[in-house]
């Protein structure tokens, strides 16, 4: 039976392997794991359909592959012989080799040809291509165990080297986090890793991947806040009466989040710059507004469902979709597809009661809004009777943006357009 890369979304065409959780000739159970795919925000493992024994790899680690292609082959219950086995899948064994590193049309090693995706993408640093060590290959779960670690690679490599191996395996990873680890602390400095009580935990997949992504963002975009205050007044009223009359019917209260959402939406038509991406020295102006919202994941970390065409949706469309992606995000059911296409992005801590956040932008996206918390001031309002000391729902909204797509006046008035539809807009024809 063949295994088949499957889609992963509808504007997805191809994935990456990026880890492998059995070898050839391994016994396979239906519904058992068998590799992962992973893209920049997301991974998602496949499983098999039927029982059986793994006769071949097709696709090794970091690889791409197009959906539908063929990434492996389940027969019957013999172990293949050694003959059979295809060369790629000496990238997805553990132990030693003696068998030369497969080659690719472009004449790379497949074995440390780590691809996009890797958790460790060590030959820019020298490492496997070129260099002292080139040729040296790793087990994905010896590069695993690296960057769990915070072990250098090219220090294992050197010792593998020295005595004359091939392949760094597990037990070669190991002994160097062990070593570091008995290593007494430097004369002078604090040795926190033997204070007591204290923990090392790995960062998981989807911080590391945040990391690497926010990290380059706050580092080649030129980063601008401006925030504004808002009077929800008009929106606790009207959603208060909505809650208690439709509550039932929906399934939900509606929050704050979707007529803020609703909000941006209607002030990208008024400033479509803000829902644009960069590419080169281009602004590329998108047509819809496909809406990111953050969803705090706890300890595991967050994710940025899109709600593609949120532009088309009214009020209640908008809270129904954002209930969805947020339940979804919650029970790891996401998809790559889920996540990405992203023109503007909202990250909610207003849950959180924070005063003002500066977020970072999700490139290639050229804005992000925080919502922050709502809490009761006294403002100064307008009557027919003249001005009044009123205590009113305000929070405050604070857009980062990227100086090279606009500047500061257009940020400023696409922020008034957005306070504009929430405090006068009459929402109850949203329904």
């Amino acid at each position: 039976m063949n295994v088949l890369m499957p889609q992963l979304g509808e504007t997805v065409t191809e994935g990456t392997i990026s880890a492998w959780f059995k070898s050839i000739g391994d016994a396979v159970t239906a519904g058992e794991n068998l590799f992962e795919i992973e893209t920049d925000k997301a991974a998602m493992e496949v499983q098999a359909v039927e029982s059986g024994v793994l006769t071949e790899i097709r696709g090794a680690v970091g690889d791409t592959l197009d959906v539908g292609s063929v990434v492996a082959v389940i027969g019957g219950q013999e172990q293949p012989a050694a003959a059979e086995t295809k060369p790629v899948a000496t990238a997805v064994q553990e132990g030693p080799s003696a068998e030369a590193p497969t080659t690719r049309p472009n004449g790379v090693s497949a074995a440390v040809d780590f691809g996009p995706f890797s958790e460790v993408r060590t030959p820019e640093r020298g490492y496997g291509r070129a260099g002292p060590y080139a040729g040296l290959r790793s087990t994905p779960l010896a590069r695993r165990l690296a960057s769990q670690n915070n072990v250098d690679l090219m220090a294992v490599a050197q010792q593998v080297k020295a005595r004359g191996g091939s392949r760094i395996a597990k037990a070669d990873v190991l002994a160097v986090a062990h070593a570091a680890r008995s290593r007494p602390a430097t004369p002078g400095l604090p040795g926190p890793e033997r204070a007591p009580g204290t923990k090392r935990l790995p960062l998981n997949k989807i911080r590391r991947r945040t990391a690497a992504h926010l990290t380059q963002s706050w580092q080649t975009i030129p980063h601008v806040l401006q925030a504004v205050e808002a009077d929800f007044h008009n929106v606790e009223k009207t959603r208060a009466a909505l809650n208690a009359q439709f509550s039932d019917t929906w399934g939900f209260k509606l929050s704050y989040l979707p007529f803020i959402a609703r909000a941006v939406c209607l002030a990208i038509r008024e400033y479509p710059f803000v829902n644009a991406s960069i590419d080169g020295t281009d602004l590329i102006v998108h047509p819809t507004v496909n809406l990111g919202v953050a969803v705090d994941l706890a300890h595991d970390g967050l994710v940025v469902p899109v709600i593609h065409n949120a532009d088309g949706l009214n009020l209640i469309g908008l809270a129904r979709a954002l209930k969805t992606k947020a339940e979804q995000a919650r029970k790891g059911a996401l998809t790559p597809g889920d996540i990405a296409g992203g023109t503007y992005t909202i990250s909610n801590s207003g849950g959180f009661g924070t005063l003002i956040t500066a977020p970072i932008i999700n490139p290639p996206e050229v804005a992000i809004l925080s919502t922050d918390g709502v809490s009761k001031k006294p403002v100064i309002v307008d009557t027919e009777d003249g001005e009044h000391i009123a205590i009113r729902p305000v929070g405050i909204l604070a857009q980062s943006f990227d100086h090279r797509a606009f500047d500061g006046a257009y940020s400023a008035s696409f922020l008034g357009e957005v306070r504009r539809a929430l405090e006068t807009r009459d929402w109850r024809q949203e329904i």
